[in-house]
């Protein structure tokens, strides 16, 4: 053989024993023609669940400005969030509105800690008797309940009245609580939604519709309980309310209400499918961007999601307890007064002094 055909052949031999060295190399780096099951792709991280807590101290009362857990309420109830990712929450013993920001900074949005009065005026110039439940609309309108006003708060913290529930004859001012609205929510046309312990009604133009009970009831007498009861609106306006038959019902706004879960005329904290299920008391709601229904199932202490095949399960909480306990789901909480959703998978709850996230699954 010719040297330049012996040397052809010896080049020969090294392109082949490397490119099988190649081969056997991105075999073991795993850069090799996609397997069906995800492409090569790392899997998503799994998102992580739990309790914590936002701002303010679950024992600890007061009416103190601040960051996070350094901050002070006084008995918080109704909280909603804006389309920036702050939320305001009801500070009801305080008689005030408080604005948290996604960072955690609290800050006395609207009324005066301690100045228990009824005036209109632009922030701390403003004055709230007993508010309790909130909502807002698209533009960032807060919507107020309190005593038996509807307020108003715009994005400068402008409060106004925009109605009054009405009172039927000879009702003694100890039986208010049954008349003072306890639930509100707001649709995409601007109508408002708001319960009391007699009558769920939409107010629109002016104009009141009764979706559920009496606009007014007369002859109350003696001192009677204040009877919350949670409302929502999803994003294509269909309304959820837990109605006077202790379940939750749905309606697209009109004056019949289709039953979503729970048992008629009785109260418990059964998890199961339509009528199989039962509550307590629910006094406050929110909808995820997906139509399940998160509801505050208070006395039960705990958190329940009913899916829109009227499907409940328990989310969070332990059956009656009734302090906090952060982390792992379940977790426990004291009576829960209020809740939201970023409509990202977590929720945001009033609960003894504190605000607190539940990252649900």
């Amino acid at each position: 053989m010719k040297k330049q055909d012996m040397a052809k052949a010896a080049r020969m031999r090294l392109k082949v024993v490397g490119a099988s060295a190649l081969i056997v190399l991105l075999a073991a780096c795993g850069d090799h023609p996609p397997k069906d099951d995800g492409d090569g792709e790392e899997p998503p991280p799994v998102r992580s669940t739990g309790i914590s807590i936002v701002a303010g101290n679950a024992t600890e009362s007061g009416a103190r400005d601040a960051t996070g857990t350094a901050a002070r309420f006084n008995a918080p109830r109704g909280i909603a969030m804006d389309g920036a990712g702050n939320l305001y929450v009801v500070d009801g013993d305080n008689d005030t509105i408080r604005k948290i920001t996604p960072s955690g900074a609290v800050t006395t949005f609207a009324g005066f800690a301690g100045g228990e009065e009824y005036i209109d005026g632009v922030g701390g110039s403003a004055r709230f008797t007993n508010p309790y439940a909130i909502a807002i609309d698209r533009s960032g309108t807060l919507f107020v309940t309190d005593e038996l006003r509807i307020r108003s708060i715009g994005t400068g913290g402008q409060v106004s009245t925009v109605t009054t529930i009405p009172v039927g004859t000879n009702v003694q001012g100890r039986s208010m609580g049954l008349v003072r609205p306890g639930g509100i929510a707001v649709d995409t046309k601007g109508s408002l939604y708001v319960t009391n312990s007699y009558g769920t009604r939409r107010i629109a133009n002016g104009t009141t519709t009764m979706l559920e009970g009496s606009n007014v009831v007369n002859n109350l007498t003696n001192t009677q309980p204040f009877y919350p009861r949670g409302i929502a609106v999803d994003s294509n306006d269909n309304v959820y309310v837990a109605d006077l038959q202790k379940t939750v019902s749905k309606t697209n706004g009109s004056t019949t209400l289709t039953h979503l879960a729970g048992t008629p005329g009785t109260t418990g904290s059964r998890d199961g499918t339509g009528t199989a299920a039962s509550f307590e008391r629910v006094v406050a709601m929110t909808v995820d961007p997906q139509g399940n229904v998160y509801a505050a199932d208070e006395i039960n202490n705990v958190v329940r999601k009913i899916t829109p095949a009227g499907v409940v399960t328990t989310v969070a909480g332990t059956l009656k307890a009734t302090t906090l306990t952060t982390g792992a789901l379940p977790g426990s909480l004291p009576p829960i007064n209020g809740i939201t959703t970023d409509g990202k998978g977590n929720l945001y709850a009033t609960t003894g002094n504190a605000v607190i996230k539940i990252a649900v699954p």
